[in-house]
């Protein structure tokens, strides 16, 4: 199946996550570049106007929008040039089953008519370079600056394989909630992220930020070691604390007061590559609050940014070569009913052209460890490492 632009395919293979949808041909479409106009008030007017006519909007907001909402000059490359917001509206779309996602997606590897250029990502950052943002990050924590910070870095390859083809194995690589892929006119997203930013359904809203990752093992003795290993870190512990009282503060922003839960402290879950540790924070939405203006306030999560998060923003844009666009930022869905559900855009190729970015990071805290944190990037860019 050739995918036309302007598609939107999302997909789950866990139960807690997503409705399985394909939409194509939308109504409308709000395609926003940051600018000195306030973006707030046109992008609530298109999502309430588009739901009222019980239309379906799928989109995503990205990281870099964080640079007007704490009003922060960016100084970082802005070199690949997507949309800062992008939204879909769809009047129609389908709901589709396991065994339709072959039939969407195709399921012959085109290997011989579409050649592979490289093999594999590579670092668009030499390893120098990341030691160097490693150790000014670690800098700002002792001087006080911020108690934690994501740091990140890009990968590149080349490949002329159709992105349906690279989306069906990135589905199959990788057992995660919030897989998908979005077409717009030069460029693709294709998201394979384990992590929701937040679900609103009625008044009810959550969030569960992730922090902490060990590589799964290759027997059951060694993949139960790391599990326990990870359960136990003092280090991994306090930053999946400090992230959830930074997220805990963001629903307070916008939640009846003493609404606002931490449901689950610190749960250990179980993915294809990595096991994660996360929390679950929960609040029920004032009447008085717009739940689009009180998702925009939360703007870009904390668990990939860092606490203070404006400072962690600044310090990111300083250390970072370039803009992490869609990277980071949130991609999901709103409802006819103004309910929403978006996740972090984290294990996230961004395809333009023959080009295909994949950009991995982690939490740095005063405890971490230059070669732990560098390797834990990797290991949450490898189930991405077969697709190629």
């Amino acid at each position: 199946m050739r995918i036309k632009k302007d598609t939107c395919l999302f997909y789950s293979r866990q139960k807690d996550g997503w409705e399985k949808i394909l939409a194509v041909n939308p109504k409308e479409k709000f395609s926003y570049k940051i600018s000195e106009k306030d973006f707030e008030k046109d992008v609530i007017k298109f999502i309430e106007k588009e739901t009222k006519k019980k239309r379906k909007i799928f989109g995503f907001f990205s990281y870099d929008l964080g640079y007007k909402i704490h009003k922060i000059k960016n100084k970082a490359k802005d070199d690949l040039r997507l949309p800062d917001i992008y939204l879909l509206s769809f009047e129609r779309w389908k709901t589709i089953k396991k065994n339709e996602i072959e039939k969407i997606l195709g399921s012959e590897v085109s290997t011989k008519t579409h050649p592979t250029i490289s093999k594999n990502f590579t670092a668009q950052q030499c390893r120098e370079e990341y030691d160097k943002a490693y150790f000014t990050t670690k800098n700002h924590i002792k001087e006080g600056d911020v108690y934690q910070l994501n740091l990140t870095h890009r990968l590149h390859a080349k490949t002329k394989k159709s992105s349906s083809e690279i989306f069906r194995k990135i589905i199959e690589n990788n057992e995660v909630g919030f897989l998908a892929y979005i077409k717009g006119e030069n460029f693709e997203i294709l998201s394979a992220s384990p992590e929701r930013f937040i679900k609103i359904k009625g008044d009810r809203i959550e969030t569960s930020p992730i922090k902490g990752t060990r590589p799964r093992g290759k027997t059951r003795a060694e993949d139960m070691r790391l599990k326990n290993e990870l359960k136990k870190n003092k280090k991994e512990s306090a930053e999946l604390n400090m992230i959830t009282d930074l997220l805990r503060n963001d629903l307070g922003k916008f939640c009846k007061t003493g609404s606002v839960k931490v449901e689950k402290q610190r749960i250990i879950k179980k993915y294809s590559n990595v096991w994660h540790t996360m929390s679950k924070i929960s609040g029920v939405i004032d009447k008085k609050t717009n739940p689009i203006k009180g998702l925009i306030s939360m703007l870009p999560g904390g668990s990939i940014t860092g606490c203070p998060k404006k400072r962690a923003i600044e310090i990111i844009d300083e250390i970072e070569p370039t803009t992490r666009g869609i990277y980071t930022g949130i991609i999901g869905q709103i409802t006819n009913k103004h309910d929403m559900d978006f996740s972090i855009a984290i294990r996230t190729i961004i395809k333009k052209g023959e080009d295909l970015y994949l950009q991995v990071g982690g939490g740095i805290v005063a405890d971490s460890k230059n070669k732990d944190e560098f390797q834990e990037t990797l290991d949450k860019a490898k189930s991405f490492m077969e697709i190629l």
